[in-house]
């Protein structure tokens, strides 16, 4: 068995997401004339960097309808694009060079229209590209040992890289501000959590005081 090596951290940054547009009239038709928009679902590197070496293949497991609904992508870009009408989960899952350590499984929800707005095919909003992207941080803990070498390799190619981003939506300055905004919720509903316990604790005081005052009656009746 490969021997893990003692006291090793690796941190992988990667990006995943979609990029959607609607199906104009000077772009190849779509093989189903319902479809609207054209797809692509992908796993990249944060920085632009290769990830074949720590990424051996990923899968997207689309919606029932694509035939077929499971696509591996064995070799980079990891992608698929396809056409289609409909919003829908994939499931994206990693396999790594290293086939000891654990498949990972991402979610992504395939996002055609802007979420604040109504999917008006006719709108002029519609016909612009949407992204929908995450950012994730793969960490390998104790790696085996012959996986060391794709990992530095990989990590030297995000030493060379820093700031730079092939993402549209993700940068650290956004990240720091997601991670801002991310604990104000967190700490409103911590608050929110603390104002129905003590609303709870008032409601209890009260129907114990009725119950009490429901056997004195009782009792008086008797």
């Amino acid at each position: 068995m490969a021997r893990r090596l003692k006291n090793e951290q690796f941190c992988c940054p990667i990006i995943f997401g979609s990029v959607a547009g609607r199906i104009g009239k000077k772009d190849p038709p779509p093989s189903d004339p319902s479809h609207t928009h054209r797809w692509t679902v992908f796993v990249r590197g944060a920085n632009g960097e290769d990830i074949s070496p720590i990424i051996k293949r990923v899968s997207f497991k689309l919606h029932e309808s694509f035939v077929p609904p499971v696509r591996v992508i064995e070799s980079p870009p990891f992608e698929v694009t396809e056409t289609g009408w409909g919003e829908f989960e994939i499931l994206i899952k990693l396999s790594f060079a290293d086939s000891q350590e654990k498949p990972l499984p991402l979610f992504h929800q395939l996002q055609l229209y802007p979420k604040d707005k109504d999917p008006d095919p006719d709108a002029e909003y519609a016909k612009l590209p949407i992204t929908s992207e995450h950012y994730e941080e793969i960490v390998f803990n104790e790696p085996h040992e012959e996986f060391i070498e794709p990992l530095r390799r990989y990590r030297a190619q995000v030493i060379a890289n820093p700031g730079k981003s092939v993402s549209s939506t993700f940068t650290p300055q956004l990240e720091a501000s997601e991670t801002k905004r991310l604990y104000s919720i967190n700490d409103k509903v911590l608050a929110d959590i603390e104002k129905w316990k003590s609303k709870l604790a008032a409601a209890e005081h009260t129907k114990k005081k009725l119950e009490n005052d429901i056997r004195s009656l009782e009792a008086e009746a008797v």
